[in-house]
């Protein structure tokens, strides 16, 4: 006891000073901490709002109170990869608006807040350059030369006909003919391959495009036409060997972003081989491209494809609960005897013979013998004496039982699973066993060699072992193809001497579909064990009362339940438009090309067109008395002959087109032919002239047009010059009626007409 007290008060000093000095300790940071963790909780709240910038800032400021603890060092580097990741996207969005400045100042927002991102100091450097461009006046293809060279090569020629009015043709002559007078219309050229042949067919044209009427003729005299250049076109005959010489193609690059494996790019390659029987088409794996040689029209539809299959894969996000509750309870009540430090009566009778003692005085007088038997031996003449007395008996004890265990087990996995549609997604929790594999062979020679030598051994995941194959529906639904595995080391066994584990396992797996949201119960495992047993002495542990005084009973209980939850949430659907689900018209099995709905122009002098021309762009009234004349000495042809008839215009102020009807007796004269004149081509600028002639009834619509943006004339000036054939003698009367006079603002114009007659001799 002196010893335990001066032990006590030798420590007791520095025992106060330790404490003393973790309660400064303490005192000291508890502001801090306290601090830090108002700004945590603060930054927690910010970030379920998704305001990442508020929860980088409320992360940052709890670090800086407390910058040892693990917690806020977590959340802030996790938030400052969010909240960069979060500027880039903006500055993404502002790029493709063409806002380079606010996505300049996006950018440097996530340099800033994150200066370990790569992709925000590269998006920076990026967007740099393109306002250093911008504001030198420069393009990207400045400054590479071969940027520059591929900038001015031009792609396909498209066309461009002078006049897109819509075209009125009824007419019965040669296919030749008939695609001349097209392009006249329309003002462009036609030029015929060596090969063209020339038949005599009958169109009807009321109100089509320039390019449904070349189609339409094509289709009628089994020829194709492709445009040379923006006013040219050929005309060849529809023939597998011209269409593969002649036929213009184009090459085009397309970089896939959502189709990421090979095997799905060749997927989406041997579709577009398949469907367009293109043979010029290739895979390019490390870019993700693919890289097409074909005609444009093709090649438009190889893009539709493609656009329509490369699309995000639809996500899933799977909540897995996985729950095991375990029950044990044991029970032992009882008053039993022991013996030999076990349960029961073991007991024996010892024999302990008495000893035999003779005595003798220092006299001589008397002697006494002592005799005394060594263990359980008696000599043979006590063998009469012997008597109840010389035996033992060890009574037994007794062990008084009163015990009750009772334990509850609760296990709860609760992972989270993100995976991707038709992608796999694996989640082990656990441990890794090693189980022996192969066989092993004892030493030669009587030598003895390891079983560890020859053993071969593999590992096997031990836990919770779960794996997910989603499939996302259009109607709101997922199946799940699932293998969800729950095993445990239950035992050990001795094989070979190799000891090896042995496993349970509780394995689900099947495939099922469920609504977005719905929980499902995959399976419940309830197994339950109950034990009772009795120790006693024979008989009497079986009496019912008395058996708690003359044995133990002893009763175990065991429950053990597994439950399997899921719940599938879709966070990425199928981004299918009504432009992926819409049918096109490709042509035929021989003439794959698209057919593309051309809208014609505008009638003049419509209320909508005025009112907006006269608030954009308000035009002087022209001038009073503009008029069409004809010359004031007309024409004496003689029949069968072909004549001239000159219009002119007077006092136009601002004409941009003009357009008239020309009436005549279709049995005295023929209409062949209207040329433009000097007068709205003054400046150098040419002119379409569209020409509807109606035989039967001796009129032709004829319209005048300079090219859209060409600006237009004034004055006076020869407008047209009408070439006409004498069929018969005798006068005959000339009408010019005019139907309007359109300023470049598509402001009409009032125009007086003429009239003449002329005498064929």
């Amino acid at each position: 006891m002196q010893r335990f007290r001066i032990g006590f008060h030798g420590f007791l000093p520095c025992g106060l000073a330790s404490l003393g000095l973790l309660l400064a300790i303490g005192t000291a940071a508890a502001p801090a901490h306290a601090q830090g963790e108002e700004q945590f909780r603060a930054g927690q709240q910010a970030e379920q709002q998704r305001n990442y910038d508020e929860a980088f800032e409320q992360y940052q400021n709890a670090l800086q109170a407390d910058s040892d603890n693990v917690q806020y060092m977590m959340s802030f580097r996790r938030m400052r990869f969010q909240a960069g990741a979060m500027h880039v996207d903006r500055g993404n969005d502002l790029r493709e608006q063409g806002d380079l400045a606010g996505a300049l100042a996006e950018y440097e927002r996530a340099a800033m807040i994150d200066p370990s991102s790569p992709v925000a100091f590269q998006s920076l450097e990026q967007v740099r350059t393109l306002i250093e461009q911008q504001q030198a006046g420069q393009t990207p293809a400045d400054q590479d030369p071969m940027g520059t060279v591929l900038q001015e090569a031009l792609g396909p020629p498209e066309l461009e006909p002078l006049s897109r009015d819509p075209i009125n043709l009824r007419m019965a002559n040669e296919s030749r003919v008939i695609y001349e007078t097209l392009g006249r219309l329309a003002g462009i050229n036609v030029l015929f391959d060596p090969d063209f042949m020339s038949r005599r067919i009958t169109v009807d044209l009321t109100n089509v495009t320039l390019e449904e009427a070349l189609d339409q003729v094509s289709v009628l005299t089994r020829n194709f036409w492709k445009p040379l250049s923006r006013n040219t076109i050929l005309v060849l005959p529809d023939t597998t060997v011209k269409r593969r010489e002649q036929e213009q193609q184009i090459l085009k690059t397309f970089y896939l972003s959502n189709t990421i494996t090979p095997q799905e790019l060749t997927e989406v390659v041997t579709a577009i081989r398949s469907l367009l029987e293109t043979r010029r088409i290739q895979q390019v794996n490390s870019m993700n491209a693919i890289i097409i040689r074909d005609t444009p029209d093709k090649v438009a539809i190889a893009e539709k494809i493609i656009r329509d299959v490369d699309k995000a894969k639809p996500e899933v996000v799977v909540d897995v609960a996985v729950l095991e509750v375990r029950r044990d309870r044991a029970q032992q009540v009882g008053l039993f005897p022991t013996s030999s430090g076990g349960p029961g009566i073991q007991t024996s009778v010892t024999p302990t013979p008495r000893g035999t003692t003779t005595s003798t005085d220092g006299t001589g007088t008397g002697t006494t013998t002592t005799t005394t038997a060594t263990g359980n031996s008696v000599r043979l003449n006590r063998l009469g004496t012997l008597s109840s007395a010389d035996f033992s008996v060890t009574l037994p004890g007794a062990q008084l039982n009163a015990l009750l265990n009772d334990s509850n087990t609760k296990i709860l996995q609760r992972p989270e699973i993100r995976a991707s549609d038709n992608q796999r997604a694996t989640l082990r929790i656990g441990d890794r066993r090693p189980i022996a594999t192969g066989s092993f062979q004892p030493g030669v020679g009587g030598t003895v060699v390891s079983p560890l030598v020859q053993t071969q051994f593999q590992y096997i995941d031990v836990g919770v072992n779960l794996d997910i194959t989603p499939k996302v529906h259009n109607n709101e639904e997922i199946t799940l193809a699932v293998r969800i595995e729950i095993s445990a080391v239950t035992g050990e066994v001795n094989i070979g001497g190799i000891t090896q584990p042995i496993i349970g396992q509780r394995i689900i797996e099947h495939n099922i579909r469920l609504r977005e949201g719905e929980i499902n119960v995959l399976g419940g495992i309830f197994q339950r064990q109950n034990v009772d047993s009795v120790t006693g002495i024979p008989g009497l542990s079986q009496i019912p009362l008395l058996k708690y005084i003359f044995s133990n009973v002893s009763t175990n209980l065991a429950e053990d339940e597994v439950l399997i939850v899921l719940r599938p949430h879709a966070i990425r659907r199928p981004d299918i438009t009504s432009l992926n689900l819409k049918a096109l018209d490709i042509g035929t099995e021989g003439d794959v090309h698209l057919r593309s709905p051309r809208v014609l122009p505008e009638e003049p002098g419509t209320p909508e067109l005025e009112e907006e021309q006269e608030e954009t762009a308000p035009t002087p009234p022209a001038g009073p008395g503009a008029a069409l004349h004809f010359p004031n000495e007309t024409p004496a042809p003689r029949a069968g002959e072909s004549f001239e008839v000159p219009i002119s215009i007077e006092n136009a102020a601002d004409a941009y087109s003009v357009s008239l009807q020309v009436a005549y007796d279709p049995r005295a004269v023929r209409l062949v032919r209207v040329a433009k004149g000097s007068f709205l081509g003054s400046d150098g600028q040419p002119v379409a002239v569209v020409e509807r002639t109606e035989e039967n009834s001796g009129t032709a619509a004829v319209t005048l047009s300079r090219p859209p943006g060409s600006g237009s004339v004034s004055g006076s000036g020869e407008l047209a010059v009408l070439t006409f054939e004498a069929l018969q003698t005798g006068p005959t009367a000339l009408g010019i009626v005019p139907t309007g006079m359109l300023t470049p603002s598509r402001q009409d114009v009032a125009l007086q007409g003429t009239q003449a007659v002329l005498t064929i001799q």
